[in-house]
Parts: C-alpha cells; structure tokens; sequence
C-alpha cells in the first residue's frame, strides 16, 4: 500500500516577545488578548501576526469570552496540523486587583476563542507584590484549521475590572 497526495503536516516556526501593556483593563470573566512585537518572520507560509486578527470561527464568544478583533497568530497552513506553543518570562508586574472580592487574574493560550491551557501560574490572587509574578507555559495545540487564530490573553475572575500591568519582554514560540 502507498500513499499518495499525502501532506507533511509541519509548520514553520514563528516567534515574538510580548508588548508592554500599562493598566490593562481585564473585567472579571472576561479576557483580554496581550500585542506581540517583534514577530519574526511577521507573514509566512503558516504565520501572519495582527493587532485585529478575525478567528476562523468569527464572532462566537465561548464561555463569555470573545477575543475577536485582538491580537494574535492567525494560521495559513495545512488542516489539521498540531504545534508546540511555548512562551517564557511573561511578567505581570503589578496591578489592582481587591482579593476582598475574590478577583483574580490567569495567563491562557487561546484557539479563536477557546481556552486550550492556563500558563503555570493559575489564577493568582494578589498583583501588588514585588518582585513580578512570571507566566510560563509549553504546550501542544493539535487539529488546527486554516485561519484559526493563537493568543495568548489575561483572563480576569471575580467581580471587578482589573488594571494590570505587562511588562515588556517575555519570548513565544511556535513550532
């Protein structure tokens, strides 16, 4: 038996830091997707970088949230094809965010507008403390479908809008 018209299902790699972000409005329950800079190479064969992208599934919010029209990877290449996202040395450095009311605030990877993992930290509670609290996260993202979009965003919890603070610098790659 051969196989014939079959398709390597492999990516290029593509890689950024992230922007700094100052006071970044998160209300509780909701998400907000962090800018990238620096995205190399910023449009190829697989990866094209926007400050709006549109996901592939349009304007469906999924559990509240609705990223559509934020920044993100949106992917041009073969259905089905699965990738490793990693990101390193997100920093939040500070932010108001009234434990009193049970807020707190998560770092997450997102299809369209799906939660695909939290980072390392979870949900934290507390943002006001020194020295920073850093987001990591390695991952596999598998069946993606051509023009779906991958961010990555703060998710807010509890009651309040949070102000939050992103340092500049932090590293994601795609492979």
């Amino acid at each position: 038996m051969t196989l014939t018209n079959s398709t390597k299902l492999q990516s290029t790699e593509a890689q950024g830091d992230f922007s700094e972000a100052t006071a970044a409005a998160v209300a509780a329950e909701v998400a907000e997707s962090l800018a990238l800079e620096g995205v190399t190479p910023a449009v190829n064969g697989d990866w094209t970088y926007s400050g709006t992208a549109e996901g592939r599934t349009g304007e469906v919010a999924v559990n509240g949230i609705d990223l559509d029209g934020e920044p993100g990877l949106i992917y041009s290449g073969p259905p089905g094809n699965a990738v490793r996202v990693k990101f390193t040395n997100l920093d939040i450095d500070h932010g108001l965010i009234a434990p009193e009311a049970g807020d707190t605030a998560a770092v997450a990877l997102f299809v369209n507008n799906d939660i695909i993992a939290f980072a390392d930290e979870g949900f934290v509670a507390e943002l006001d403390a020194e020295p920073a609290i850093e987001f990591n996260l390695d991952t596999y993202v598998p069946g993606l479908q051509t023009s779906d979009v991958i961010r990555i965003g703060i998710v807010g919890g509890g009651e309040e809008t949070l102000d939050l603070d992103v340092a500049v610098g932090g590293t994601i790659n795609i492979v």
